[in-house]
């Protein structure tokens, strides 16, 4: 009974989803890269930039466009380099205006945090105006992504046998802690047990991370910045504060400047989310 229930209403849907695009005539596809921005550009190019254009060449049929989450940012870009940097809302207006009625948000934000949501509820007020709005979740949004964005890294690091390797995100404190406590049990009983997730501002810290090291009986550490660029918060805290605290600590250092979305396999993730958010009906 309750496989026929679905059935019919999973028929009831599609007839409604083929009549409201019948009375909107024929769809305007379009795919918004939302980002948070950074002020690096060699960080911003090897991230942001080589993201769209992998997005671009595998939807080579769809408008693919750029959005800044941030408004101080947005602004500082573009006294930077001259050119515009619409922000969420600003690129969803300037698509409706261009005709385009089915749009795919794409969040590059690393957690279902904060930012996240206040996007979610921007793209609500909107979506009265499109045909339909979908929306990538997180890189960070389930243990199967967390798994899959963990081991494009440490295959990436080549975390030797006598090094240990430290995944720095950026982290709040609170709920969206949670996340980074389950990368770091993934890491810790899913085949990588000399490597661990700490944060700059949540749990577990840098305070944590050294007493795990401190057990561990290795001198040599890998740092690598779990944090979508390798811009300013990278640089600040994992190539500087970090190395220097550990360094301090007598730790040998080896520090990675790559941001996640420098990875190929991390921006086919992507890619794959937005194949995924597109069919959902």
């Amino acid at each position: 009974m309750t496989r026929r229930l679905f059935a019919v209403l999973w028929a009831v849907m599609l007839v409604c989803a083929a009549t409201a695009q019948e009375s909107v005539g024929e769809l305007k596809k379009a795919i918004l890269m939302a980002y948070y921005g950074t002020l690096d550009t060699a960080a911003r190019q090897a991230s942001y930039d080589a993201l769209t254009m992998r997005v671009k060449t595998a939807f080579p049929d769809r408008e693919v466009r750029e959005a800044c989450t941030s408004r101080s940012l947005a602004s500082s870009l573009s006294e930077q380099d001259g050119q515009p940097h619409p922000l969420l809302q600003e690129a969803m207006e300037q698509l409706l205006a261009d005709g385009y009625n089915s749009v795919i948000v794409v969040t590059t934000e690393m957690i279902e945090g904060k930012a996240a949501r206040l996007m979610q509820q921007r793209l609500e007020q909107l979506r009265p105006r499109f045909f339909e709005i979908k929306q990538t979740t997180p890189l960070l949004y389930s243990a199967d992504d967390c798994r899959r964005v963990l081991q494009v890294m440490v295959d990436s690091l080549q975390v030797q046998p006598d090094e240990q390797a430290v995944l720095v995100g950026h982290g709040k404190n609170g709920a969206y802690d949670d996340v980074f406590c389950l990368a770091d049990y993934i890491l810790q009983h899913e085949g990588h047990a000399n490597c661990h997730v700490g944060t700059v501002e949540g749990y577990p810290g840098l305070d944590n991370i050294k007493e795990i090291l401190s057990q561990s009986g290795t001198a040599r550490v890998v740092l690598a910045p779990l944090m979508v660029t390798g811009g300013g918060h990278a640089k600040r805290y994992v190539a500087k504060k970090w190395r220097e605290a550990l360094e301090q600590q007598g730790y040998t250092v080896r520090c990675s400047s790559r941001g996640v979305l420098e990875y190929e396999g991390i921006r086919q993730l992507i890619v794959e989310k937005i194949r995924q958010a597109d069919q959902r009906p």
